[in-house]
């Protein structure tokens, strides 16, 4: 394509001398057009004109790509090691065009011969590196930092083999020092017999661009450690429900895996059923009317067991207040919601005490007239049966009392080192005959060596007969009761009391302990709400774990005494009561 200027007008030169030989021949050969002969003089005249006007026009374009080519040879002559190097155009507006180009572009245009020698350079170079064309012409380029000087002889060599080279991000220098990132991109210089004589390259100046990116992966990097490391969970979620974003601590809070947070409304799937709707009716808020939303709901973690979860949903629009998607922030509140519970509890242990002081008040006054009366009658009664029941009757009634008033007030007690084995023996023996009646086996076992435990012995005591009483009334068919004892290696003591009864709904095992929440059929609560109170005040903890038709095992814990020695159990101490 080199001389296709020259070869369109040669081809209309002989398209016009092939015209003009077919309009001779057509008039010789129909002698009726002779009348046509002036207007075919005419026309032959205007043919011959246009050829011997392009013949001149041949002749001027070969003329003025003569004078280029000797003007290009003279300039690479005065280079010295560029001789040899010449660069051809088609015709003077393809030289005006590159002209043009070079002084209009933004990117720094250098020409290199095969040796790597500047040999032209446009002006955006000089602004981009700071060095003039004087400086530049003739010698390689100044710019280039010493360590990538090889890699830049590699790339060379690629280009003069024939190859190209797009968009290489790099670094140079400029002529006061400062460091430019720039993207590169060099193609070979052909010859006019396709010979690769030179390379042609292109830098762009993107340290503007580079700070950006550093200042906005700077930002990312600040915002996801936030995000990454605070207890709250974050979500970022589409109009669809896609999720484009959950942060690790979803995992954390919850146990599942990110993956599974993937569609939002898949987690509708683990929201409790009680606040099922009130979750949908609030996320379709969002989506029609670009509201944001606080809400309270529980959320099934991956081990079973419910979570309180406060979400705040901001809605994410555009500047037409389009929905874009939702920016979703979670906590945990189970801890708030347990210590509102306890608050809760607090307050009707207090209205409880205050009341259980003016009833135990109120009911032990007649009480000791009623029981002296009884004793009087009981002396000179012939039967002393239906004494003996009153006066019993009449202590159940002042235990009852007691036990209201160790809700009203702190009781003064005094604390000593004891054996839990010898506490459980004693407990036993007296819920024997009980167990016997109800046809239950009482299983026990203890570790050999159990260190001692710091305890008031009848506090202690009511305890375990309350908690081995209610495994007892569980059994109404028979069955069996196992109580035993075991040393932790967290410096606690272990009390375990299981049974095999009908066991309790896992929903009502957190309601175990408060006040008048029973699940016998004439219970008051009070037992075991005491119970919670005693082991509280004992520095330990009673856990309760339970399945209908399964049985029901209660687990005290207790503070070890760590100054006194460990005592070996007596070998027949391991039998079954």
């Amino acid at each position: 394509m080199k001389r296709t200027g020259i070869q369109l007008v040669v081809v209309y030169g002989f398209a016009s001398l092939a015209w003009l030989a077919l309009t001779a021949a057509w008039l010789v050969h129909h002698t009726e057009g002779i009348q046509y002969w002036g207007l075919a003089v005419l026309w032959t005249g205007f043919v011959v004109g246009t050829y011997f006007f392009i013949r001149s026009c041949v002749r001027s374009i070969r003329q003025s790509e003569q004078d280029v080519q000797m003007k290009s040879k003279d300039r690479t002559a005065e280079g010295g090691d560029k001789e040899g190097v010449s660069m051809h155009w088609d015709d003077l507006a393809s030289k005006d065009l590159l002209e043009s180009f070079m002084r209009q572009t933004p990117d720094a245009i250098s020409m290199l011969d095969v040796h790597g020698n500047v040999f032209r350079v446009n002006e955006a170079s000089e602004m981009i590196f700071g060095y003039t064309e004087e400086e530049l012409i003739g010698a390689p380029m100044p710019f280039v930092p010493e360590y990538l000087k090889e890699e830049v002889d590699y790339y060379h060599r690629q280009v003069l083999a024939g190859k190209r080279i797009i968009g290489l991000e790099t670094v140079r220098y400029h002529k006061d020092g400062r460091l430019l990132h720039i993207s590169l991109s060099m193609s070979p210089i052909y010859s006019d017999n396709g010979q690769v004589i030179g390379i042609a390259g292109s830098a762009r100046d993107i340290t503007e661009q580079k700070k950006v990116e550093q200042r906005l992966r700077q930002k990312e990097a600040k915002y996801r450690l936030i995000t990454e490391n605070m207890t709250d969970m974050i979500c970022i979620y589409q109009p669809d429900g896609t999720v484009a974003y959950a942060s690790p601590s979803h995992e954390a809070v919850l146990g599942y895996p990110n993956e599974r947070y993937k569609e939002l409304y898949r987690r509708f799937e683990l929201v409790h059923p009680d606040d099922l709707e009130m979750v949908r009716k609030a996320f379709r808020n969002i989506q029609t009317q670009n509201e944001m939303i606080t809400l309270e709901y529980r959320f099934k973690h991956k081990l079973g067991h419910w979570v309180h979860l406060e979400t705040r949903t901001k809605p994410i629009v555009d500047e037409s207040g389009r929905l874009l998607g939702a920016l979703m922030v979670t906590r945990d509140i189970s801890e708030n919601k347990r210590a509102e519970e306890l608050l809760r509890q607090s307050d009707k242990l207090s209205v409880i005490g205050k009341l259980a002081a003016g009833i135990a008040h109120e009911i032990r006054n007649p009480l000791t007239a009623l029981r002296g009366f009884i004793q009087l009658m009981q002396s000179t009664a012939e039967d002393k049966r239906y004494g003996e029941i009153m006066l019993a009757e009449m202590d159940r009634i002042n235990g009852i009392v007691s036990e209201l008033l160790m809700l009203a007030k702190p009781q003064a007690v005094k604390y000593q080192a004891r054996d839990i084995r010898d506490i459980i023996r004693n407990v036993l023996s007296l819920l024997d005959s009980q167990a016997i009646l109800n046809d239950i086996q009482i299983h026990t076992h203890f570790d050999k060596e159990l260190p001692l435990i710091s305890c008031e012995d009848n506090q202690l005591k009511q305890v375990l007969i309350n908690l081995c009483k209610n495994a007892i009334e569980s059994m109404p068919e028979g069955g069996d009761l196992h109580v035993e004892a075991k040393s932790l290696s967290d410096g606690t003591v272990k009390v375990r009391i299981r049974d095999t009864g009908y066991g309790i709904e896992s929903a009502r095992i957190p309601k175990l302990g408060e006040p008048f929440f029973t699940t016998k059929e004439n219970g008051t609560g009070l037992g075991l709400m005491v119970s919670y109170k005693i082991i509280e005040e004992h520095g330990g903890s009673i856990k309760i774990h339970s399945e209908p038709m399964q049985g029901t095992m209660v687990e005290v814990i207790l503070p070890a005494l760590s100054s006194v020695p460990i005592f070996p159990l007596k070998d027949e101490a391991l039998d079954a009561v």
